[in-house]
């Protein structure tokens, strides 16, 4: 009766832990099936330097924004935007990889991403070369900042220079 108990106990155990954050896929719904796209390129669970959830919530809040904006109808030419998402793996190479490829095959309008500083200026010139904006929400090198430079770049992120002058502004504000 014990042996039965505890194999009870162990397939509860397995089902639950089938629920772990960690082995589930995200799935999103995709509207339809547009030809205008953004493309997110996002860091990998396992080789970015943040946690794999900070991965997980990147893409989802990408996805999400995707999502959002064929509810309010937004459009480009009259079609919905889509996503396509590529994998940096934390290396400025890939991120271009990723990038020429998905420019090569599908009407791409813009580019989320990337993550690391480090993998933004190829990204960010490549932008300007081919004539697509560039957006980072976490590229916080002030080099970026340079307009003449990257033109199509824009960060939802302050550099770090802004925000190092923020936080002295408030030290000498609050003693």
């Amino acid at each position: 009766m014990l042996l039965f108990w505890n194999l009870r106990w162990l397939v509860l155990f397995f089902i639950f832990g089938q629920f772990n954050g960690q082995h589930l896929r995200e799935t999103w719904p995709s509207l339809n099936s547009s030809t205008i796209q953004l493309l997110g390129l996002f860091q990998d669970g396992v080789n970015g330097y943040e946690s794999p959830q900070f991965a997980t919530h990147c893409r989802a809040m990408f996805k999400a924004a995707v999502v959002l904006s064929q509810q309010y109808n937004i459009e480009i030419d009259g079609q919905f935007i889509d996503w396509q998402v590529a994998e940096t793996h934390s290396k400025a190479i890939h991120a271009m990889s990723g990038t020429c490829q998905a420019v090569s095959t599908s009407n791409i309008v813009g580019i989320v991403g990337p993550v690391l500083s480090r993998e933004t200026p190829i990204i960010a010139q490549f932008g300007q070369r081919v004539g697509i904006p560039v957006i980072s929400h976490a590229a916080t090198d002030p080099n970026l900042s340079d307009r003449q430079v990257y033109p199509p770049f824009y960060r939802t992120a302050p550099s770090d220079n802004a925000a190092a002058i923020a936080i002295v502004k408030l030290f000498l504000r609050f003693n």
